[in-house]
């Protein structure tokens, strides 16, 4: 009975480990989301006084470059991946209940620990790969107004 418990403790775990990677996710997105809207409003605000002139500056070509960049990155986190935070049920139920051979608990609550193990690890790489490009994007969006302001700088 011990050894039934102590496999629940991890498969509540692993639900655990995949919920928290869910909120991760959610979280890029909607970072991603504002990140986009920052350099939107930007390139709006900042773009309108430094071309307000007609002369559009080296700075500015690069700011508008910066904000293709910021933009582009923004919907390569927003894209929708696929990622694996949960289990059919009815595949569970079928294979795992209903089948010619039933398993113990114990043994169900193991063999969907390692399956979210798997899930967790393929994730894990997918979440690496988000936080590179949410760091890349916030980097051109500081780097878009640094050259907006140059840009009116450079018009005044």
């Amino acid at each position: 009975m011990e050894k039934e418990l102590l496999y629940k403790v991890a498969y509540d775990e692993a639900v655990r480990a995949l919920s928290e990677q869910q909120a991760e996710i959610d979280s890029f997105r909607t970072r991603a989301g504002m990140l986009l809207s920052a350099a939107a409003i930007t390139t709006s605000f900042l773009g309108a006084q430094s071309l307000q002139g007609g002369n559009v500056s080296l700075s500015a070509w690069l700011a508008l470059m910066t904000f293709g960049g910021v933009a582009a990155l923004s919907l390569a986190l927003l894209w929708p991946y696929v990622w694996q935070v949960t289990m059919d049920p009815l595949e569970v139920v079928s294979t795992y209940v209903k089948s010619e051979h039933p398993v113990a608990s114990e043994a169900l609550h193991r063999e969907l620990i390692h399956h979210m193990h798997a899930s967790y690890l393929r994730n894990r790489e997918g979440l690496d790969l988000l936080a590179v490009l949410f760091q890349m994007a916030s980097g051109l969006l500081a780097l878009e107004i640094a050259l907006w302001l140059v840009a009116i700088a450079a018009t005044a």
